[in-house]
C-alpha cells in the first residue's frame, strides 16, 4: 500500500531503469528476455508518470505564475514552455505517455490504459491554452482564456484521480524490478557502490511503505520496526564503509558516488526512525508518536528527493 503522501511525490527511479537495462542486457547469463521486457514495461510507465504527470504539474504551476500579476502590473508573457504533453499524432507523438503503453500485469495494464486515456482527453485543452498564449502573448488574460482553463481544470482533475491507482499498481512491480536489478548487479559487479546504494533504498522504501500501511490498519509492531531499522543501519554502515575506504571512487560521468549525496540524509532519517521505534516501544502517547511518524516521513521524503536529484544528474 502507498500513502496519500506518496501520491504527490515523483516516482522513485532507483539507479535509472534505462541505464540498468542497458547494463544488464549486455550479459547473457543474468536476465532472460522476458524479464528484460518486463523491466522495459515498468520503465515506460514510470517515465509516463515522471515526465508526464509530474512535469505537467510543474508546467501548470509555471502557467499560473504567468497569470498572477494584477492587470495594472501585467507584463507580456514570454517563455512559457507549454504543458509538455506532446502531440496526439500516433505517428509523430512526442508525448511521454504513449498511446500504446502496455504491461503484462493485468491490473497495472488496466490502470495504465485508464491513465493514458485521461491524459489524451486533457491534451486538446492544453494545446488550446498554449495556442491562446502564443497568439495573444501581448494581451492580458481574458474571459476566453478563463473558459479554456475551466475545461482544462475539469480534465486535469480526472487525470490526477487516475494517477492515484496507477501509482498504487506500479508500486509492487517497481520493487520487484529493483530486487531483480540488485541481484543482477551482484552477479555482474559484486557488492559495488551501486549494489550498496540500491540495497539501502529498497530497504528504505519497504520500511516507509510498512509505516504507511500501518496507518491504514495493516499490522506492524515495534519489534518488527526494530528489525527493519537494524537492517537499514547495517546497510548504511556497509555503504558508508565502502565509500570511505575508496576516496577516489567515482560514479557515472566521473562524478562523486550517489551515496555521498544521500549518506547524511539517510543517517538523519535513521535517527528519526529510531526515535519513533523507541517511543513506540516505551508506550508513548499518540500525540508524541504522531510527531515522530511525521518526522520519519519527512526524513524519507528528503532522502528520496536527494537521491532522485543525484541520480537524474548522472544517469
Amino acid at each position: 500500500m502507498i500513502s496519500t503522501r506518496a501520491f504527490i511525490t515523483a516516482v522513485v527511479v532507483l539507479l535509472t531503469m534505462a541505464w540498468l537495462v542497458q547494463q544488464v542486457s549486455s550479459s547473457e547469463t543474468v536476465v532472460d528476455k522476458t524479464t528484460l521486457s518486463y523491466w522495459a514495461e515498468v520503465q515506460a510507465i514510470t517515465t509516463c508518470l515522471v515526465e508526464g504527470a509530474d512535469l505537467l504539474e510543474q508546467r501548470y504551476a509555471d502557467y499560473h505564475a504567468l497569470l498572477t500579476p494584477p492587470k495594472d502590473k501585467w507584463l507580456p508573457r514570454q517563455g512559457f514552455a507549454g504543458f509538455g504533453m506532446g502531440a496526439g499524432d500516433l505517428l509523430r507523438t512526442q508525448a511521454p505517455c504513449k498511446p500504446w503503453l502496455h504491461s503484462s500485469e493485468p491490473e497495472l495494464n488496466a490502470q495504465a490504459k485508464h491513465y493514458v486515456q485521461a491524459y489524451d482527453r486533457l491534451r486538446p485543452d492544453a494545446l488550446a491554452i498554449e495556442r491562446w498564449l502564443g497568439d495573444r502573448s501581448n494581451e492580458p488574460p481574458a474571459p476566453e482564456l478563463d473558459q479554456l482553463e475551466r475545461a482544462f481544470n475539469l480534465n486535469l482533475q480526472d487525470l490526477r484521480t487516475q494517477a492515484i491507482p496507477l501509482r498504487q499498481a506500479l508500486e509492487r512491480p517497481q520493487l520487484q524490478v529493483r530486487e531483480q536489478q540488485l541481484a543482477a548487479i551482484e552477479t555482474r559487479l559484486g557488492h559495488d557502490q551501486h549494489w550498496h546504494t540500491l540495497r539501502f533504498m529498497i530497504l528504505a522504501r519497504e520500511t516507509i511503505n510498512a509505516l504507511d500501511a500501518m496507518t491504514e490498519g495493516a499490522p506492524l509492531s515495534p519489534e518488527q520496526l526494530l528489525t527493519q531499522q537494524q537492517a537499514l543501519m547495517a546497510s548504511w554502515k556497509d555503504a558508508e564503509a565502502l565509500v570511505q575506504a575508496l576516496p577516489r571512487l567515482r560514479s557515472a560521468n566521473g562524478k562523486q558516488p550517489v551515496w555521498t549525496h544521500i549518506g547524511f540524509a539517510a543517517k538523519e532519517w535513521l535517527t528519526a526512525l529510531e526515535r519513533l521505534q523507541q517511543h513506540w516501544a516505551a508506550g508513548a502517547d499518540a500525540g508524541e508518536l504522531n510527531q515522530d511518524l511525521a518526522a520519519a516521513r519527512a526524513g524519507y521524503d528528503e532522502l528520496q528527493s536527494r537521491y532522485n536529484t543525484a541520480v537524474q544528474s548522472q544517469y
